[in-house]
């Protein structure tokens, strides 16, 4: 058997250690990891390309194979289902309280914290 080789796709890794001192370091979250610098620029252009990207290439043939009528309706049914499912997405960044809560990073910690079966917490 071979050991596991590490791949440039292995993007998760282990929490950094942290020093046990009296005040606590600048550079890392409640969780242990480094604190993200994102700013509102970067996460404004990260969720514009995404919405953007290959569907509004298609955007206008759908418009035109609905119709004036039904076309922005079912853009504005989208655009209401996109901003829900972002807004569920969000929620589970942290499990049990939004603001103290367990820091979820992966879908795994997600799932695991949602949907196992020693979560004890109730569903919204």
């Amino acid at each position: 058997m071979e050991p596991k080789s590490s791949s440039s796709f292995d993007v998760e890794q282990g929490a950094p250690s942290i020093d046990n001192d009296s005040t606590p370091n600048k550079n890392f979250d409640d969780g242990g990891r480094v604190k993200r610098t994102g700013k509102l620029v970067s996460a404004s252009a990260h969720i514009i390309t995404a919405v953007i990207g290959s569907g509004v290439l298609s955007l206008a043939w759908a418009i035109a194979q609905l119709g004036w009528a039904v076309g922005p309706a079912v853009l504005m049914a989208f655009s209401f289902i996109t901003y829900f499912t972002s807004t569920l997405l969000a929620d589970c960044y942290r499990s049990l309280d939004p603001v103290t809560g367990k820091r979820n990073y992966t879908y795994m910690d997600v799932v695991q914290a949602n949907l196992s079966k020693s979560y004890s917490g109730t569903f919204h």
